[in-house]
């Protein structure tokens, strides 16, 4: 990829700036780093220590070889990067230079002038973000709100100050600005164990955290607001508004406040609301007038002017009829006032930002964004909106012009949905990824190009756009698509079925980096084929008539580009349509790809030159190429004759690219765990072996000689030398009933190692009788050639992507939560990569450069020259042109630096 990319970088801070965690064997796991040392103010409940790792069963404790193993490699999670950005208002500092997005547990505060990280604020592990909010006192200083606890925030330099918890979860918050400048005091909703919901008012002090309760009720509040410095309250459950006022708030005397309620009844279930106060210059603080808007479900925004005398209004009279607005088809997701009360800005499920003048009724549109709008939030100074999109972006737009000052990107992974409309959607929940040959710390990921829900209910979005996202500096790269999309197009049909973009469902790149193989399907909705097709069925989308592209994509330095060469409509069919391509896979130390399809054939694809017949071509130019067919294996015979297209099947290139593993499902016992070894270069099938793996096969890696296999039943090692079926035993593993919850494998060549992530539990069992298991994830990693277990770790999250970084010897994993974390073992990697010789004369080389001892250095310069040029070159990769602040944590430089040494 272009070199210019790689000085991309954020400024001040990493996202792995933090002492990695060691998980090791028969100890207690302890809690994930802290950023900072502090002394907790108050914590009248004690957070319980939140392990990384369920504890090990019995069945699953290895030997005391393999402990001493574990505690002599120790393997650690570095801190996560991505991660999805919670639906909480961003906030912007009053000179709008920077902005502070909310993750699960942390929250990024990023540069508007750059769209680069600066910080993250990490929480504690098992405390969930639900709130952050900039001191009006001090613009300096952070609060931010979990479930359990109030932390106070340098965040400028990162740094924590003090921390009060809660005796009782936190719902939501909210932090108003006060007239004393020395009291600051916040208003949050509390969940109780008997399942009520109360306003607390609670002093933010140095000392205690006093909490005072303003409203207990029984029903489910979820959302508050403050207005008028803490004199006014409004809390919302969805159908009801809850209204609290006061003539004054005394923060040394909390328990002296108190507050008059009153309750009223929506027209429709509300969805978001938003305060405004409005009052004359030479009006008393006590004449403020409260205006409230209200989106609803149906698409109709309520303007309410002067809630204190209207909405609330005891007298009948003089109650009012909402003002209606309406435009959205949807829900609305999110409405706000501008700062001078004449126009709202509302965002839903339309990928459309409508501003309301309110005087002349009229409206501007900001449309064909690239997903729905979940939230809105309005500068300090009202110069600039922020807008959080449903594809993990967050855009700063002028106000005048609507024009992006600044644009953050997350890691854009679609979101898991547990039940699906249609068949076509019933495929493993994965994502589609690979590192970057060349540049590892890039990933290259398919991600949707919007996210838009049918009234029908979810639909899991198709991903048709590449992303290549900087896991080392947490920063966004690019996204092109890789098929066409709906973007700028109407999404739903004549009847409501929503129209679904094609599906990137295989993505490999070859070794150099300069070519990249996709494939796509789309299948038409049942009801739009069900005229010109016969035998149509839910359970088998291929009789829909299911349209299959395969495309090669070369990279254009030049443009940062991919670039489409040649698209191959079909690559495996069979009755006249075209058939579902299971597996692609590039072969290493060349230019070439094979499919495996449905249809049991398999299909070799190399480059060639392209020949334009009758036109002259300029030499200077670069050859034109385009991609053909070299060879096709036929593999029918090796299967059974009455079973129909393959359903499932997997296959692996050797390390030298020499040999092909294909595994091949059966429906007989005589064929159980076919693995079929082809050679490569002309096709033919060189060896035929069964029992290798039980069940569907999934995944196929070889590490050696060693080809591992998972599958539904089993996951196995087989010496393709000897001949020897090595089975592993997984005790919490039960075989994957559920096709979309698939276990992933990879290899690592460096470290000579594979790892497994797998699910157990979350499937309903035949005893009615016995309850449901929660679903657990779990990654494993094993040692080639031994086979024992020398780690293995629970995972908070479904694992979507189990990736292998060959350069540095970490395993990626990438999670449900759009989250990224490396899995290292410095001591593995530095076993294989270094002698102790080479170590000590490197080490007494450099001593002997500092002490002066010159001449012995220019005798022996001349034989080493080619050594050192090559060890420069070697280092040069490991830093690049990245500067100092952009680095990643000195753990990982110094493994890369001892790695690159050794290796050259």
């Amino acid at each position: 990829m272009a070199p210019n990319q790689s000085a991309r970088h954020q400024k001040r801070s990493r996202a792995s700036d933090a002492a990695e965690k060691v998980s090791r064997p028969g100890e207690e796991r302890t809690k994930r780093r802290r950023t900072s040392d502090v002394i907790d103010v108050q914590s009248p409940k004690e957070a319980k220590p939140a392990s990384t790792a369920q504890d090990v069963s019995n069945d699953d404790i290895p030997s005391q070889e393999v402990r001493k193993r574990k505690n002599s490699a120790p393997w650690s999670f570095s801190r996560p990067v991505g991660g999805r950005y919670s639906n909480l208002d961003p906030v912007m500092t009053v000179d709008e230079a920077y902005l502070f997005l909310g993750l699960d547990t942390s929250v990024q505060v990023f540069a508007t002038s750059t769209s680069r990280l600066l910080r993250t604020l990490q929480m504690e592990a098992g405390q969930k973000v639900i709130g952050y909010q900039l001191c009006p006192i001090e613009p300096g200083i952070l609060y931010i709100f979990t479930s359990g606890f109030v932390t106070k925030w340098d965040w400028d330099s990162g740094k924590r100050l003090a921390r009060w918890g809660a005796d009782a979860p936190t719902v939501a918050v909210d932090l108003p600005a006060v007239e004393k400048k020395d009291r600051l005091a916040s208003y949050s909703i509390v969940s109780r164990k008997d399942g009520k919901r109360q306003i607390l008012v609670n002093t933010l002090g140095d000392k205690t955290l006093a909490g005072v309760v303003a409203l207990e009720t029984a029903e489910p509040i979820n959302t508050i607001r403050v207005a008028c410095e803490g004199r006014v309250i409004v809390a919302c459950d969805g159908s009801h508004l809850f209204l609290g006022t006061t003539h004054g708030v005394d923060h040394e005397l909390p328990e002296s406040t108190r507050y008059t309620w009153r309750a009223t009844t929506l027209p429709a279930p509300a969805t978001c609301f938003h305060l405004r106060e409005s009052s004359n210059e030479n009006s008393e603080p006590s004449d403020t007038a409260v205006d409230l808007v209200v989106g609803e479900t149906g698409g109709y925004i309520l303007i309410y002017q002067d809630i204190l005398n209207t909405l609330f209004c005891r007298n009948a009279e003089k109650k009012s009829s909402p003002r209606k607005l309406h435009w959205h088809r949807g829900a609305v997701s999110s409405v706000r006032w501008s700062r001078d009360g004449n126009y709202l800005i509302s965002g839903g499920q339309e990928s459309v930002l409508v501003l309301w003048q309110l005087d002349t009724g009229r409206k501007q549109f900001l449309p064909h964004l690239s997903s729905p709008i979940c939230n809105i939030v309005v500068s300090p100074n009202g110069n600039s909106y922020v807008v959080k999109l449903a594809d993990n972006s967050v855009m700063v737009l002028s106000a005048r012009e609507l024009q992006p000052s600044a644009n953050v990107t997350g890691l854009q992974l679609s979101t898991e949905i547990s039940s699906y409309k249609d068949s076509s959607s019933r495929r493993p929940f994965g994502a589609v990824a690979t590192l970057h040959p060349q540049h590892p710390e890039r990933l290259l990921v398919t991600v949707p190009a919007s996210y838009h829900i049918s009234q029908q209910g979810h639909q899991r979005p198709s991903s048709a756009v590449l992303q290549t996202f900087d896991i080392r500096s947490n920063s966004h790269i690019s996204r092109q698509a890789l098929a066409r999309t709906n973007a700028t197009t109407l999404d739903i049909g004549p009847e409501g079925t929503p129209i679904v973009a094609p599906d990137v469902r295989q993505m490999d790149i070859v070794e150099d980096g300069k070519w990249l193989a996709t494939v796509d399907s789309w299948t038409p909705n049942l009801q739009d084929v069900e005229a010109v097709t016969t035998n149509i069925s839910k359970d088998n989308p291929d009789s829909s008539r299911p349209e299959v592209f395969l495309k090669f994509w070369k990279w254009n330095a030049s443009a940062d580009n991919w670039e489409l060469v040649t698209r191959i409509d079909g690559p495996h069919f069979s009755d006249s349509r075209h058939s579902t391509v299971l597996g692609l896979a590039a072969r290493p130390c060349s230019h070439e790809f094979v499919t495996l399809g449905a249809d049991a054939f398999l299909r070799f694809w190399c480059p060639t030159a392209r020949h334009r017949s009758g036109l002259k071509t300029d030499a200077s130019k670069q050859n034109l190429d385009t991609w053909k067919c070299r060879s096709i294996v036929d593999m029918s015979a090796s299967l059974d004759n009455a079973s129909p297209a393959l359903e499932t099947a997997c296959m692996g290139f050797s390390e030298d690219g020499s040999v092909l593993a294909v595994c091949l499902p059966s429906r007989s016992g005589a064929d159980e765990g076919l693995v079929l070894l082809i050679d490569a270069r002309n096709g033919t099938v060189h060896y035929r072996r069964t029992g290798v793996f039980f069940g569907k096969p999934y995944s196929a890696k070889f590490l050696g000689k060693y080809l591992i296999v998972a599958s539904s039943g089993s996951v196995a090692g087989w010496d393709t030398v000897d001949d020897v079926v090595k089975p592993i035993q997984l005790t919490e593993y039960t075989g994957s009933v559920d096709p979309a919850h698939q276990p992933l494998v990879t290899v690592n060549t460096r470290t000579q190692t594979f790892a497994i992530a797998l699910r157990s539990g979350g499937s309903s069992t035949t005893d009615p009788s016995k309850k449901r298991r929660k679903a657990r994830y779990h990654i494993r990693i094993y040692d080639v050639p031994s086979f024992d277990l020398v780690f293995q770790e629970t995972l908070g999250s479904n694992p979507l992507a189990l990736l292998s970084d060959a350069y540095s010897g970490d395993y990626i994993v990438v999670d449900s939560t759009a989250s990224v974390q490396r899995l290292g073992c410095l001591d593995k990697a530095s076993q294989k990569s270094l002698q102790p010789q080479e170590v000590t004369s490197q080490l007494n080389s450099g001593l002997a450069s500092i002490f002066s001892r010159g001449h012995e250095r220019v005798a022996t310069q001349p034989a080493d020259e080619d050594t050192s040029a090559s060890q420069n070159k070697a280092l040069a990769s490991v830093f690049g042109d990245t500067p100092s602040f952009a680095l990643p944590s000195i753990g990982v430089l110094f493994r890369k630096v001892v790695q690159t040494l050794g290796s050259s």
